[in-house]
């Protein structure tokens, strides 16, 4: 009898959890741009101490095409310090019912790292999944616990465009002798309710619509609801660390990261003294050592226990002559010391997108650690993972972003180094000779600011991948060919100088006694964001360039110009746009253009003014002047 009910419970049981996540229950406003519908997704995180903390989690995602799988999120990070207790995962059909099932076994482990680390501790389980038909449905569960209260789950009830939800729930529960701050982002936005309990706190979302991503959108973490957590007092690796402010939190990295690490044999701080002596110039000693330190060391990461955040002694950096962003930081920062001039360890949240450590919630943040030296007229940033990016230039790696310098007083919030439009500037000039059947160009451009950074690395590939980079820049061009190539890197004046002579056959249009030809054979910019009738956040241009552009053009001999480009100048919130066409002689014509684009944030409703001036500059770049046989 106990059997039968047991049976029948379990049978009840099974097909109710069937008609709960069946695709039929999902709401069709749901499934509009959307490439999953996330069924469930709620966490409860559990802080007993200040060195214990342990999360379940249950994410319930019905996939609905290829590209929605990404959205299933299968996978779990552990290392030392955190211990995996529960790990499955359920695959539905689109009826709800059970198809296949994956305990932690079952599971791909595997380190969680790249190439180049040497030493890493930390791991990644993930579920690899294949499905024969869609839509299906993943219910994932997990739990696990850590010591490490530094990283306090950052909750995103919506994590990423074309993904709607129906319900997302993320609960804190602490003993009251716990301190702890939040941050809420966005939620009112999102009609997500905050409910206080008597153990901590609760957080949930309901009918979330997909969102679709748009051309300069802001980062989907400037507007998507999330919350932030801090403990004032947690462990890292081992260590205590307690913190409210960016000061107190430098403090603690100094003090208990970096204090005593940047010792030097007196051997190395002998030998670096000598190769700055009879030199004043701060600057200039700072190139030395900066050189030294490319010069003798190369990039390894170092991921485990605390060494993936307390960077490697300086003397074991100089013994062994590598180490990661931390280590080679601290290294550099060693070696100025050692003559004379200070500087700050500084910690960033590097890559392309520009974020910038969160200014109002101070908690364990960035990726990345570079080296800021403040001189008297000027404030220099130094690159130490780099063996060929020069001193004091910042890509678009860490440039423009709040970052934490940590000296012995705490830590300082200050912005990295911002590139002007006129500062990152490519300057091109050319001589063009145009015959009946080809074209051949001699040519010039110097790059600076972020235009360096797009091209110093081309002085140290092959002259084959050099070739393919300018026929893909010059993808318009049918049937070119690259007769010669000089590149220069100029680290001392930061730029890049390109010497490159071409030819092209497919470049000319006849139609009878005719030649058309693009003036701008050079330099076009044909981009041109999508139409969108109703633009939903505003605008966002994070870096600004300058393009001056003059050609002097020969035309054939035999022709002379039916038509030509009619002076172009524009100026507005965006940008700047001219071009000119003069002709010097009979044969001879002069181009002149200059595109000045402008960083910034722009309101929505500005939209389609942007549009129609990139429209414009594409329009005119493709423009054609027409030559008529005399």
């Amino acid at each position: 009898m106990r059997l039968s009910f047991f049976l029948f419970f379990f049978a009840i049981t099974h097909i109710a959890i069937a008609q709960e996540y069946s695709f039929s229950k999902i709401e069709p406003s749901f499934l509009k741009n959307s490439d999953a519908v996330v069924r469930l997704d709620e966490s409860t995180v559990l802080v007993k101490s200040s060195d214990f903390m342990e999360v379940t989690s249950k994410r319930v995602v019905t996939v609905l095409n290829e590209s929605g799988s990404k959205h299933v999120n299968a996978k779990v990070f552990y290392d030392n310090e955190t211990s995996i207790k529960d790990l499955e995962a359920i695959i539905l059909d689109a009826n709800g019912k059970e198809i296949e099932k994956f305990k932690e076994k079952d599971f791909i482990d595997q380190t969680a790292t790249g190439e180049g680390t040497l030493y890493s501790d930390s791991r990644v389980k993930y579920l690899r999944y294949t499905p024969t038909k869609y839509p299906y449905t993943v219910v994932l569960t997990e739990k696990h616990t850590t010591s490490d209260t530094a990283f306090m789950p950052r909750w995103f009830f919506m994590d990423g465009y074309r993904l709607s939800v129906e319900k997302s729930e993320f609960n804190l529960n602490l003993p009251s002798t716990i301190k702890y701050r939040y941050n809420e982002n966005n939620l009112a936005d999102y009609n997500v309710i905050r409910s206080e309990i008597e153990s901590g706190v609760n957080y949930t979302a309901v009918n979330l619509k997909a969102l679709e991503s748009e051309d300069f959108d802001p980062e989907f973490i400037e507007f998507a609801p999330n919350v932030q957590f801090a403990l004032e007092d947690f462990h890292l690796k081992g260590v205590e660390g307690h913190a409210t402010s960016w000061k107190e939190f430098g403090g603690w990295i100094y003090n208990s990261l970096l204090k005593g690490r940047g010792e030097l044999n007196a051997s190395t701080i002998q030998k670096v003294q000598t190769l700055v002596r009879g030199i004043e110039d701060p600057k200039e000693k700072l190139k030395i050592v900066y050189q030294f330190v490319q010069d003798n060391t190369r990039y390894i990461s170092v991921q485990m226990g605390i060494g993936g955040w307390e960077p490697i002694s300086a003397i074991e950096v100089d013994r062994v002559k590598y180490g990661d962003c931390k280590g080679l930081t601290n290294y550099t920062m060693a070696l100025l010391k050692a003559v004379g001039i200070e500087s700050y360890y500084t910690i960033v949240s590097a890559g392309p997108n520009m974020r910038s450590l969160d200014f109002d919630f101070p908690s364990l943040q960035g990726n990345h650690a570079f080296l800021n030296v403040p001189l008297v007229d000027e404030e220099i940033w130094l690159e130490c993972t780099s063996q060929v990016v020069p001193a004091n230039f910042s890509g678009t790696f860490t440039d423009n972003r709040y970052v934490l310098k940590v000296g012995p007083d705490g830590g300082e919030m200050v912005k990295s180094r911002q590139y002007t439009s006129e500062q990152s500037k490519q300057m091109t000039t050319a001589n063009i000779i145009i015959g009946e059947s080809e074209i051949n160009a001699q040519l010039k451009i110097k790059s600076t600011g972020i235009q360096y950074n797009q091209k110093y690395g081309l002085s140290n590939d092959s002259k084959e991948d050099v070739e393919k980079y300018y026929k893909r820049h010059w993808d318009y061009i049918n049937d070119v060919h690259i007769l010669n190539h000089d590149i220069v890197n100029d680290k001392d004046n930061i730029e890049t100088i390109e010497n490159i002579d071409i030819k092209t056959s497919g470049y000319l249009s006849k139609a009878g006694d005719r030649l058309l030809f693009a003036p701008n054979m050079l330099n076009r910019n044909e981009y041109v964001p999508k139409r969108d009738k109703e633009r939903n956040r505003d605008i966002v241009i994070n870096r600004g360039y300058l393009d001056e552009d003059e050609f002097i053009i020969e035309i054939p001999n035999g022709y002379e110009i039916e038509s030509s480009l009619k002076p172009v100048k524009l100026k507005n919130d965006f940008g700047e746009f001219e071009v000119n066409v003069e002709q010097l002689s009979e044969s001879t014509l002069h181009f002149k253009r200059r595109l000045l684009m402008k960083p910034g944030k722009f309101s929505k409703t500005s939209y389609n003014d942007y549009r129609d001036f990139r429209k414009t500059i594409s329009r005119v770049d493709a423009s054609k002047i027409v030559l008529i046989k005399i």
